[in-house]
């Protein structure tokens, strides 16, 4: 178990890196859980207002940031409307509203789409259950389950995809949400696609990406070796991240330290 970071510390240590020459000074930041504290639905979440404060004074003191969220790009963009923020939607397939155009994922899309109302009335049973489309796979979020009946489902709903047509898309249990989404994609797809991640020199710690679920592991991967990862979690979860904040307060603490020390009249 990786023992947590305070967010004082870690931010004394992004903002030594960031001030070295050619530092990448980007940040890649997971959005439900990490920003926002997770709600009982997905609807229900917001970013706190002083969170979007501090993106934007990181942001004028010349960082570059990127939200990678599972939720479709609009949405993200509704939850982080902060000026010079890049946002990646649906697990970095779209960027900023910009969908892409490969058949591959329209047709997972529209499998997806079918799977989601199937399922609507084969899991009525099960009140806590929010079933949501999403513009390239569903989910299917059971955080307002008890344990027993989330287990109880979760049997369920394994049996019954078995028996579906999934082609083309990968099924992710992530924190409190079972999803399908395109196959072969991931968080980790940002590392190639957002040039600041891209050309950041190896062994960069003012690079960082942060998050709290399983599919940000896959961004960690992916920027192994160039920048700093750090896992949002109380330490009761495998992560390869190289550091860990204990949850969304302690990342509100680390941006606000990180934005302070960042700022030129600070000096």
């Amino acid at each position: 178990m990786r023992r947590a970071s305070t967010p004082s510390a870690l931010a004394t240590e992004i903002s030594r890196a960031a001030r070295r020459r050619g530092a990448a000074r980007a940040l890649v930041l997971d959005l439900d859980g990490t920003l926002a504290p997770i709600a009982p639905r997905p609807a229900d979440a917001r970013v706190p207002a002083a969170v979007l404060d501090t993106l934007a004074r990181l942001v004028r003191a010349g960082w570059r940031v990127a939200i990678v969220s599972g939720r479709p790009a609009s949405g993200a963009r509704r939850l982080v409307p902060v000026p010079g923020v890049v946002v990646f939607g649906s697990h970095g397939i779209e960027r900023d509203g910009a969908p892409p155009t490969s058949k591959r994922f329209r047709e997972a899309g529209r499998r997806a789409a079918r799977l989601a109302r199937a399922a609507r009335a084969a899991f009525g049973e099960f009140d806590g259950v929010l079933i949501e489309r999403k513009p390239f796979g569903c989910a299917f979020h059971h955080r307002a389950l008890d344990a027993r009946t989330r287990q109880r489902f979760l049997r369920r709903l394994h049996a019954w995809l078995l028996v579906r047509d999934t082609r083309g898309l990968a099924l992710l249990d992530g924190r409190r949400v079972v999803e399908l989404r395109p196959a072969g994609v991931g968080k980790g797809v940002v590392a190639r696609r957002w040039p600041p991640a891209r050309t950041a020199k190896p062994g960069d710690h003012s690079l960082v990406a942060i998050g709290d679920d399983v599919t940000d592991e896959e961004l960690f991967t992916a920027l192994s070796g160039r920048g700093l990862s750090v896992s949002v979690s109380r330490g009761r979860k495998a992560t390869i991240a190289q550091r860990r904040l204990r949850g969304t307060a302690a990342v509100r603490r680390l941006l606000s330290r990180l934005a302070v020390a960042s700022d030129p009249r600070a000096a």
